[in-house]
This record gives C-alpha cells, sequence and structure tokens, in this order.
C-alpha cells in the first residue's frame, strides 16, 4: 500500500464502511473539485478524478474515528504513482485534496492511501512442485511466496535467489556430481550443464535448445549482483522496481521449472 498522505497520529488504519453513498461522493468529488480549481490548484483536482478515490470510514488500533480517501489502482497507475509520490509538489497536491475535501464535507481525512489491483496484474510463473528438493529449498520457497504477497516482489527476490541456489546443490548432490561449498549458482549451473546425465540427451534442434541453455547461464550470471546490490538481501539504497523484481522473480521460476522437468 502506497499512503500518498498522512494527516498525522497513529500511522494505521482500518478501513470500515463507505462514508457516501457512490451519489453522494460523486457529488462531493465535484464540489472539491470546482473549490481547487478555483483556488488556482487545477493540478490537485485533475489528481483527485484521475484516480478511482472512494471515502471510507476509518478506525485504528486506538479507536479513533477517521476517514480515509482511497483507492485500488491498476498497475500501471500505481507504478506511476510509486516513482513520483515522493516529490515535495506531489507530497503538497495530495495535502490539499485532503484538506479541501476536510473542509466541503466536515470529515476530517487522515489518510490517502492507494493500493494495487491485483486482478490488474499478470499472473506470475507458478512456483513448480520439486522433485529434488530439501529443506532450505522448501522454506526459502514457502517465504518468497508469502513475503511477494503480502509486501510486493522485492521482498520476494532474496529468498527466491536463496532456493534456486539450494535447489542447484541438491541437484548437483542426488546425481553425485562434485562441487565446492561455496560454489555460487552460476558455477552448479554450469557444472550440472556439463556433468548431468540429463543433459547428455540430444534431440531435434538440439543446437538451437543448447543456445538457449547457455542464455539461461547469461542471465543467471546477472542475478548475484542483482540480489546483493538491488535486493533487501542487504542495506542497499537503490532497490529494484516492482515490475524488475517480478521479471527476476519469473525467471528463476522458469528455471526451475525447465530444470525440475529436465532432469525427473
Amino acid at each position: 500500500m502506497l499512503y500518498l498522505y498522512h494527516g498525522g497520529g497513529a500511522g494505521d488504519f482500518e478501513l470500515r464502511q463507505h462514508s457516501l453513498s457512490s451519489e453522494e461522493w460523486a457529488r462531493l468529488q465535484q464540489a472539491v473539485c470546482r473549490l481547487l480549481k478555483a483556488r488556482n490548484r487545477e493540478q490537485a483536482a485533475n489528481l483527485l478524478v484521475s484516480i478511482p478515490f472512494e471515502l471510507f470510514d476509518a478506525t485504528n488500533g486506538f479507536g479513533d474515528e477517521f476517514s480515509v480517501l482511497f483507492a485500488r489502482t491498476p498497475f500501471e497507475k500505481y507504478v506511476e504513482l510509486t516513482e513520483h509520490y515522493e516529490e515535495p509538489r506531489n507530497k503538497w497536491l495530495f495535502q490539499q485534496i485532503a484538506i479541501t475535501i476536510s473542509e466541503v464535507a466536515s470529515s476530517y481525512i487522515r489518510f490517502i492511501a492507494v493500493e494495487l489491483d491485483r486482478k490488474s496484474v499478470p499472473e506470475p510463473v507458478p512456483t513448480p512442485n520439486l522433485l529434488i528438493t530439501s529443506d532450505t529449498v522448501e522454506m526459502a520457497l514457502a517465504d518468497a511466496e508469502q513475503l511477494i504477497h503480502s509486501r510486493g516482489a522485492i521482498s520476494g527476490v532474496d529468498r527466491v535467489h536463496t532456493a534456486f541456489h539450494g535447489y542447484l546443490r541438491a541437484v548437483a548432490i542426488k546425481a553425485g556430481i562434485e562441487v565446492a561449498d561455496d560454489a555460487n549458482a552460476i558455477q552448479l549451473f554450469k557444472v550440472i550443464q556439463d556433468q548431468h546425465p540429463a543433459f547428455a540427451k540430444t534431440g531435434p534442434r538440439a543446437e538451437d535448445i543448447t543456445r538457449i541453455v547457455r542464455a539461461m547461464a547469461t542471465i543467471l550470471d546477472a542475478l548475484n549482483p542483482l540480489r546483493n546490490r538491488a535486493s533487501i538481501a542487504h542495506p542497499n539504497e537503490s532497490l529494484l522496481e516492482e515490475p524488475e523484481a517480478m521479471l527476476v522473480i519469473n525467471i528463476v521460476r522458469t528455471l526451475l521449472h525447465y530444470l525440475n522437468t529436465k532432469i525427473q
């Protein structure tokens, strides 16, 4: 969830019910927009109508009662707001929206918040049911699944990477392939590709398939620095954006699906 405005007090809220009917909210929204424009705050008025806001009664753990301007937004709009909401100008615009609604409706707006409408997001690559696994792998995959749904893709990158690394090690051990204790994912993948019996099999367009598998190794080579320098695995200042984080997760899951099927 993205908090666009917080008017003070405790930082949590629980939505209870719509404050107004859809017709009443439409009339209030129109009145607020007219007042904002009359005060030369047209950008704030445009923001109010460009986001599918609704007005809710809300409370918090202390039993406070207040109103929240809340919206579930499509993926593209959510990304746009994520990229720009911290700019001082935009914070001021949302503040003006909250103040003006409170003025017109005599209702205290403590929060303006948006949440990603998950129905607008393409379904991610699912986690496979691995035939070769370990407790570490299963725990990391379960952690990743929970984090992705509760906190977003960036929170799952590290756990998915850990699961993939552990899976490759489990595959090598199962096949009796000797690997160094400190071998990273790219080293494990190359050893499995060179020594695992499953990769000795050839089929139609074997040369093209080999090129694809080699390209996978190139992708793997980029996963380590992404995990180490742009995820929450370490206290990095610059983090992956949500679409790129989901790309990393989908790539790893795709590789897991391929290896799981290839090696069975």
